[in-house]
C-alpha cells in the first residue's frame, strides 16, 4: 500500500453532520494494520485516522449550528442507528457500520465530516494535543468495566504499545495495581517503568512465566492483552492466577498460534474480548480534564507533510516511538 498527501477540496457537511478543523490526529496499530492490508472491514483509497481532536467550523442542519465554534473529539463508529446492536448500544456490531478512517474518510486530514451525534464537547482548559487521545482512553475505559476491574486487583498488561499503556494508565487511576508489563521493545518497557509498573519483563521465550514464577507475587487477577498476537494471547491465559480474568483488547487479522485451550477450562478463567470505545467517551474526557498523565505516550509529533517519516517510524518501532500525533494546525 501506499500513503500519499494530497491536496481535496474542503468536503461539507450533510443534513446531522458537522464540518470539523482537526487539531491533531494521531495513529495507532490499527492504522499501520490498514497502511499494510491487513485489516477487517475497510475501503480503499480512504483517509485514515480515527484519534482526533478539533474545532466545528460548519454544520449542515440550520437546528445544529450551536455546534460552531466548539471544541471536539468524536466517537469513529457511525452505526444505522435503528438496529438491533445500536439499540442496545453496541453500534460497533451494527451490521450497516462505517468507521472513520477506514470505510469513511477520517482524521488525517485539515477538515473532516462527522455525524453530529457523534460529537462531544471538550472543557476549555483540556489541551488539544491532550484531547486526541480521548478516544484510545476510552477504549481503555471500556476493556476495563468489561473486566469489572476493581480497585486493589492486580494487573499484567502484555504489549506496551499506545494502547497497552493507556490500560496502565487507565487501570492505576482506578486504584488497581500494575504488577507487570511485558513488552519486546526496550524502549516502551522504560516508559512502563517509568509511570508506575511494579515489573517488566522481555516479550517471548518464556520470559514473562519465568518472572512470575520467581516472583509469584506479582501473579495477577487481570490480564490485559493489548499486543494483539496470538502467542500473547496464550501467555495471558498462563499468567494469570486461577479464576482470574482475561481481556483481549489488542487484535491481529489473520494470524495465528497454537494453544491449548484446556488451560482456561481447568483455570476457570473468564475471558472476554473488547472492540471500540464502548460509550465511554464522557468518562475518557473528564479523566484527561481532571490531569490523567495521557501526553507522554504522545513520543513524536509530525506535521502531514512528514507522513513517510511518521509512517516509517512507526512501523519499524525506532526511536523509542510508542505514539505519534499529526499536528494539523
Amino acid at each position: 500500500m501506499q500513503a500519499v498527501v494530497q491536496d481535496r477540496e474542503i468536503p461539507d457537511p450533510g443534513p446531522g453532520e458537522a464540518l470539523v478543523k482537526i487539531a491533531y490526529s494521531s495513529f495507532c496499530g490499527s492504522d499501520l494494520s490498514l497502511f499494510r492490508g491487513v485489516w477487517h472491514g475497510f475501503s480503499y483509497p480512504v483517509v485514515p485516522g480515527h484519534e482526533w481532536s478539533g474545532e466545528v467550523v460548519a454544520a449542515g442542519s440550520p437546528d445544529d449550528r450551536e455546534w460552531v465554534g466548539r471544541r471536539v473529539v468524536g466517537d469513529l463508529t457511525c452505526g444505522c442507528g435503528h438496529c438491533p446492536a445500536c439499540a442496545g448500544g453496541e453500534q460497533v456490531l451494527c451490521d450497516d457500520l462505517r468507521e472513520l478512517g477506514f470505510t469513511r474518510d477520517g482524521s488525517c486530514a485539515e477538515y473532516m465530516t462527522i455525524p453530529i451525534r457523534n460529537l462531544f464537547a471538550l472543557p476549555e482548559h483540556v489541551p488539544m494535543r491532550a484531547a486526541s487521545q480521548v478516544e484510545p482512553l476510552a477504549v481503555a475505559l471500556h476493556a476495563l468495566s468489561a473486566v469489572d476491574l476493581r480497585a486493589g486487583e492486580r494487573v499484567a498488561i502484555l504489549g506496551a504499545g499506545g494502547i497497552g499503556l493507556t490500560l496502565m494508565q487507565a487501570a492505576k487511576a482506578l486504584g488497581a495495581e500494575v504488577t507487570v508489563v511485558s513488552e519486546p521493545v526496550a524502549e516502551r518497557r522504560e516508559i512502563a517503568a517509568e509511570l508506575g509498573a511494579a515489573a517488566v519483563s522481555d516479550a517471548g521465550d518464556g520470559a514473562l512465566a519465568g518472572l512470575l514464577e520467581a516472583r509469584p507475587e506479582l501473579v495477577p487477577d487481570v490480564v490485559l492483552e493489548a499486543s494483539g498476537y496470538p502467542v500473547a494471547v496464550r501467555e495471558a491465559l498462563e499468567a494469570v492466577r486461577p479464576g482470574g480474568r482475561v481481556c483481549l483488547v489488542g487484535y491481529r487479522v489473520g494470524r495465528t498460534a497454537e494453544m491449548a485451550p484446556s488451560v482456561a477450562t481447568i483455570k476457570a478463567l473468564t475471558i472476554r474480548g473488547v472492540l471500540g470505545p464502548g460509550g465511554r467517551f464522557a468518562d475518557a474526557i473528564d479523566m484527561i480534564a481532571d490531569g490523567l498523565p495521557i501526553v507522554p505516550l504522545l513520543t513524536h509529533e509530525f506535521p502531514l507533510r512528514d507522513a513517510e517519516k511518521a509512517l516509517q517510524i512507526a512501523l519499524e518501532r525506532s526511536d523509542g516511538n510508542v505514539r505519534s500525533v499529526f499536528r494539523m494546525s
